[in-house]
């Protein structure tokens, strides 16, 4: 298999919440904001959506200057992200410590102190590679064993489902492997996300220590997954 080296593209962390009423989107923002000792420096975009507007519209969304950080507060789910584009060379451990501290302080404020029930978690982590021997082929050979049909495609993806479990939660964990192209049409870029998450038959209110350890085992188990793949780690 060709050397392939990866590079972290976003981390996604997902706690799924029971319908949430914004009585002060402001004061929400600010408490949020004060929890991960003001990272959030950028404006915060409040939107005022009608009662009857999408759950998964974000009420509140907020972003630190770079902007690496982002946060969206959604009346069913809060996402926060890691995407920092100007730091290409980042790997997961030059990540992973300072993502979980801030998605700590985030878990311990829903749990704490709006005491949000989580029936579900997600985290969500893509990476993306440089190959030279081009992406299409690379997925012919290793993962389809050049079947004909496949042959003159100009871009791949692959889609697997897998349900399983890591430490005490039952996981879905898609794996998605798409190829893409330069501007100039060199065949030469891997796009890789997995998204692991609790799986939605089997819900229950995860605790803030569960969450802890399921953001942990997860993006360790994230790296297992690149390795036994593509023979590389993160």
């Amino acid at each position: 298999m060709n050397q392939l080296d990866f590079i972290i593209q976003n981390i996604q962390g997902v706690l799924f919440i029971e319908n949430f009423a914004f009585r002060n989107k402001l004061g929400i923002a600010s408490k949020i904001n004060e929890t991960v000792n003001n990272l959030f420096d950028g404006d915060p975009t409040i939107l005022d959506l009608p009662p009857e507007a999408p759950l998964e519209i974000p009420r509140i969304q907020l972003k630190d200057s770079k902007p690496a950080y982002s946060l969206n507060f959604c009346a069913n789910r809060i996402d926060f992200f890691y995407n920092d584009p100007g730091k290409p060379e980042k790997k997961l451990s030059d990540l992973r410590d300072e993502y979980i501290n801030y998605f700590s302080k985030i878990v311990t404020l829903v749990k704490y102190e709006y005491h949000l029930s989580t029936p579900r978690l997600a985290i969500i982590l893509k990476a993306v590679s440089d190959i030279q021997t081009g992406a299409n082929s690379f997925l012919q050979e290793n993962f389809l064993g050049r079947i004909p049909f496949f042959g003159e495609t100009h871009t791949l993806e692959i889609h697997a489902l897998e349900k399983r479990q890591i430490r005490e939660f039952d996981i879905n964990r898609w794996f998605r492997i798409k190829t893409a192209r330069t501007p100039t049409g060199r065949d030469d870029i891997l796009f890789v996300e997995i998204d692991i998450n609790t799986q939605p038959e089997k819900p229950r209110d995860f605790g803030k220590e569960e969450i802890s350890d399921f953001c942990i085992n997860s993006l360790e188990f994230a790296k297992e997954n690149f390795l036994n793949c593509f023979g590389v780690s993160l």
